[in-house]
């Protein structure tokens, strides 16, 4: 059931990813990026609360410190996450973002290591490393499609990539410390405190754009906010499925697997939907994440 939840959960960042890249050129700037990711995590909160009380009435009352502890570490680095993600990817290839949430999984692995005490195997590490070497093909590659990467937009990226592995490890801390506990009370509160981060920062980037026009003074808000109301429920899909799947499968193949899967899925949706090439050199890439992810997974 794992390796069934961890395919629900990348068909929908897939998703999410498509309508995140349709809309990152539309944005007018930081403040944009964090008012557009709060209106979604306000109905990330509305689907969450519902689907939490269908599964206990009293789930304010019910839920533990622990679990609250849990979904702010996630709100605080998802909300990081996102801002950085959707001004990212305005800067580069589609492909470029998920090299870095490829890299950023060592943290994860490494803090599960630490804190959780999950056993990671030679297979494992040998399998990273190669999935690390083809994401720097995939880096070059891109480069190659956008020019010089910039100290800002390196910066952009690496946040990027730290704030995923933080989001995800808060998901295996929650399942490690909490018994019983649903996850979607989990991803509810993740919610609402990754709205609070992102309200805040929306005016502190406001504040300091005077002058830049908003996207939602245009007369695109409008199919921009059907673009913001899919990538929510995918999200909380996406979201919710990989914290389930969390439950079921060590660090070290869950976040291997989902993040490789990711690359080469944004990869061919670079190419099927933003017309970016599949070069030779892309192909290399490809050939060892697939290795990774068998040495990880099968052998």
């Amino acid at each position: 059931m794992g390796y069934f939840f961890l395919a629900l959960a990348l068909i929908a960042g897939a998703a999410k990813g498509f309508c995140g890249k349709k809309i990152s050129s539309r944005l007018g700037g930081y403040g944009d990026a964090a008012l557009s990711n709060f209106i979604r995590m306000i109905i990330c909160v509305a689907v969450g609360l519902v689907l939490a009380l269908s599964q206990s009435g009293n789930f304010f009352a019910e839920t533990s410190t622990c679990t609250i502890l849990c979904a702010l570490l996630s709100g605080v680095a998802t909300a990081s996450f996102i801002v950085s993600w959707v001004i990212s990817i305005r800067k580069g290839a589609f492909v470029m973002v998920d090299v870095f949430l490829t890299l950023g999984v060592g943290i994860t692995l490494l803090l599960s290591r630490i804190f959780l005490n999950e056993h990671i195997r030679a297979n494992h590490i040998i399998g990273f490393i190669i999935l690390a070497v083809a994401a720097y093909v995939m880096c070059s590659y891109s480069q190659k499609l956008s020019g010089k990467m910039t100290f800002s937009s390196l910066l952009l990226l690496i946040l990027c990539g730290v704030s995923n592995g933080l989001a995800d490890f808060s998901q295996k801390l929650f399942v490690h410390t909490t018994e019983g506990e649903s996850a979607a009370v989990f991803n509810f509160y993740s919610y609402v405190f990754s709205s609070a981060v992102l309200l805040v920062a929306y005016f502190i980037f406001k504040k300091k754009e005077k002058g830049v026009e908003s996207v939602f003074a245009t007369s695109y808000a409008k199919k921009l906010l059907i673009y913001i109301a899919v990538m929510a429920v995918m999200l909380f899909v996406n979201s919710y499925f990989k914290t389930l799947a969390a439950g079921r499968l060590a660090s070290a193949l869950l976040y291997p697997l989902n993040q490789g899967s990711a690359l080469i899925l944004a990869l061919f949706m670079g190419a099927a939907f933003f017309k970016e090439k599949i070069t030779p050199r892309c192909l290399v890439g490809i050939a060892m994440a697939f290795a990774a992810l068998f040495i990880i997974n099968v052998l």
